[in-house]
């Protein structure tokens, strides 16, 4: 009899074996993840779409410039109960030269009259005026000044130098939830403790 179990001990090792996964190994074979272009193409649906980031394609168009386009680098895909969850970073690919945009960005920023009173309508005339501002409220409304401040100073890092063509990552850390639609993904924002904002306006 024990020589019988043994035996059929023996025939099982290699059957269990074979339905295991491995030590670091995940099977997938009935599960399709989506590829980074299905989840990019998600992403920039709910992007162009969303009435409530009207704003945040203006900013896109005015620091991108009109070949400019806002990308999505997928950092992890997870399996969440029918869904999928998507975290990523968002990535301004730009269609001119960075201090181009800053320049439209900071232009945007002075009051039309404010700015007709500077001697050139150059970035550096604008940096000026703005760090100026920043000072003349810093006693009245210190959280205002440091905002400014921080803008013109962490912009200029990030764009002065930046050439046309260049991908500048804007934010760290987002997620998204991606349901299955008929016609694809279709992209849910999530709120995310670990988004962090790099080269955007504060």
């Amino acid at each position: 009899m024990p020589t019988t179990r043994l035996l059929i001990a023996s025939a099982l090792i290699p059957l269990l074996a074979a339905c295991s996964p491995r030590e670091g190994e995940f099977k997938t074979d009935h599960l399709a993840f989506p590829s980074d272009a299905q989840v990019t193409a998600a992403l920039q649906q709910q992007f162009a779409s969303d009435p409530n980031s009207a704003s945040a394609r203006e900013l896109v168009k005015t620091l991108g410039g009109e070949q400019g386009e806002l990308r999505y680098r997928i950092q992890r895909v997870v399996y969440r109960q029918g869904a999928f969850e998507a975290q990523y970073d968002a990535v301004l690919h730009l269609g001119q030269p960075g201090a181009q945009s800053l320049t439209a960005l900071y232009a945007g920023m002075i009051p039309e009259a404010e700015r007709q009173k500077l001697k050139a309508q150059t970035l550096e005339a604008y940096e000026g005026w703005l760090t100026q501002q920043a000072a003349s409220v810093e006693k009245s409304a210190p959280d205002q000044a440091r905002a400014l401040t921080r803008t013109v100073e962490v912009l200029g890092k990030c764009y002065r130098q930046a050439p046309a063509g260049a991908d500048v990552v804007v934010m760290q850390g987002l997620s998204a939830l991606l349901s299955p639609e008929r016609k694809g993904l279709y992209a849910e924002k999530l709120p995310s403790d670990r988004a962090t904002i790099l080269c955007l306006p504060t």
